[in-house]
């Protein structure tokens, strides 16, 4: 049995394939880790958000541990005279409100990184992140203004809609838009009366029960508000002159850029010493835990396949190093060395089974409609900067153009509750136990099985089991990103827009208000 089959079927699972020609949707790729991540629980869950739901986690944690460390007095086990100050619970809850921010911090990071378009993940090197690549888009953007109008036919028409609101000579409301006002009010203070009657009658019931007879009355000056609003009050004329008006169009770049930018400032959060940082969540937000069912699905496969054999490989060098030797992977923690000798594996019996998770990445800050329109540009940058929408792509063009961003991570693949059997030899058992001990990852294809984890407590969730039938792995790991290809922008040259600043009279500067106050973008954002 090949293990990367099994992979190849996750990426299918993940990605979505088109059931009718069996291929992945275009546009997307999938990278897998050589050794899949750890993720401890208690350095994702109850993460901060906007909404302010971890204060009930955080209070429930705080009342538990307070009943743990601040055991009431009794006459049997009275509190000691030198005992130390209890902990209240504001201090508790205070400290878990400062995990849950630690815990979303944690999070982010799990989905800003820049990975470079291959199947082995790899985070693009020198490359910044997606919100510091987001950002330099948002305030470099430059839109194009067009130097067509409005046919004389649509003049004449939004002119017309104008003129049954204000007169044209006067500049002072109509006579129309002046009654349409008026019996508008008078319909609103009917609505407001019958709606005041109805709310005191549902806090008595015998009002309450006289109701439908009682109500027909302020109910029948509201259908005549109304009827005298559209009859007396130009409702028609009125409010299609204002349909009219308010169909005046706006160009989409001008709209999009200016939300872009008010999306990311307003998602953004302060971490004490860290600094402003988007909101970020995965969904499902219990991607860490090994119990919850939500997204999670069963995932089994067994073989018949031949035998394989995995050559020998060993190093020893500093800094963190994994090599893959053929069916298995083992890596080193920093000044460790590794090494494997040649494995016999026996697959003709061999069965993987785990639960798997496909979790989506949600930017509120991100709104890729605008790398879809065609009239702008990006300050000092030259057209497709951002990417050229293929995944042939690299960081570094041929024509020494760089991309800012050229695919973003939109989920995460986790697996969890892994078992890999095959007929175990005491030989293999060995050197399983003899690399997870010297700080060493052992994992099969990307699938971790022992070793070191993503923190210091990460191992108590990580229990690696090696027996004569083979290997069983508790807790969530991440083991896969899928990438969408963002496509090709923008589709305009800075160049064909910009004129030195010394040849450019101060009459034809393009938006100049507003491309002061925007830093231009230069280069790939660290």
């Amino acid at each position: 049995m090949d293990v990367y089959k099994v992979l190849e079927d996750l990426k299918k699972r993940a990605a979505g394939v088109d059931p009718k020609t069996n291929k992945m949707p275009e546009g997307y790729f999938i990278s897998f880790r050589p050794i899949g991540l750890p993720i401890a629980p208690e350095d994702f869950e109850n993460p901060w958000s906007p909404f302010g739901s971890e204060l009930l986690g955080a209070t429930e944690n705080a009342a538990a541990e307070s009943a743990k460390i601040n055991p009431p007095a009794t006459s049997s086990t009275p509190m000691p005279a030198n005992a130390p100050p209890q902990v209240t619970m504001d201090q508790l809850i205070t400290a878990g409100v400062g995990q849950s921010e630690k815990n979303y911090y944690n999070t982010f990071w799990l989905t800003n990184d820049k990975l470079t378009m291959d199947e082995k993940w790899s985070v693009m090197p020198d490359a910044g992140t997606v919100d510091s690549a987001w950002f330099a888009i948002i305030n470099g953007a430059q839109e194009v203004t067009s130097n067509m109008v409005l046919n004389s036919d649509l003049q004449k028409s939004i002119a017309a809609a104008k003129a049954v609101l204000v007169d044209p000579t006067t500049g002072n409301p109509t006579a129309h838009y002046n009654a349409y006002l008026y019996y508008q009010q008078k319909y609103f203070e009917a609505q407001q009366n019958l709606n005041g009657q109805y709310a005191n009658a549902i806090e008595d019931p015998n009002a309450f029960a006289m109701w439908p007879i009682n109500g027909k009355i302020p109910q029948e000056k509201v259908n005549s508000a109304l009827e005298n609003w559209a009859g007396l009050g130009y409702k028609s004329e009125i409010e299609t002159a204002m349909a009219t008006l308010n169909a005046q169009g706006m160009d989409p770049s001008i709209a999009l850029i200016n939300r872009c930018k008010l999306a990311y400032e307003n998602s953004l959060g302060e971490m004490a010493n860290i600094g402003t940082i988007p909101y970020t969540f995965i969904e499902p937000s219990t991607f860490y835990d090994a119990y919850e069912q939500d997204g999670w699905t069963k995932y089994f496969q067994d073989s018949s396949s031949v035998s394989e054999t995995t050559s020998s490989s060993g190093s020893s060098e500093s800094g963190f190093a994994g090599i893959s030797i053929g069916f298995f992977s083992i890596g080193a923690d920093a000044s460790h060395s590794q090494s494997q000798t040649a494995m016999q594996i026996d697959t003709s019996s061999m069965q993987i089974s785990f639960d798997f998770c496909s979790a989506d990445i949600r930017r509120p800050w991100l709104d890729t409609n605008l790398l879809d329109l065609t009239n702008w540009f990006l300050l000092n940058n030259a057209k497709n900067c951002i990417s050229d929408g293929t995944f042939s792509q690299q960081l570094q063009h041929a024509n020494n153009v760089t991309t800012f961003l050229p695919s973003i991570v939109t989920s995460l693949i986790f697996i969890r509750n892994l078992k890999i059997k095959w007929a175990m030899t005491q030989m293999q058992k060995h050197t399983f136990q003899e690399a997870t001990s010297g700080g060493g990852l052992v994992g099969v294809g990307p699938f971790f099985c022992g070793g070191s984890g993503s923190s210091t407590d990460a191992n108590s969730s990580y229990q690696s089991t090696f027996n004569d039938q083979g290997i069983e792995v508790q807790g969530v790991q991440l083991i896969g990103y899928v990438s969408v290809i963002t496509p090709a922008s923008p589709r305009l040259d800075s160049k064909d827009y910009m004129v030195k600043a010394s040849n450019q009279p101060a009459s034809t500067s393009i938006n100049s208000a507003t491309t002061a106050s925007q830093p231009a973008a230069s280069g790939v954002p660290q």
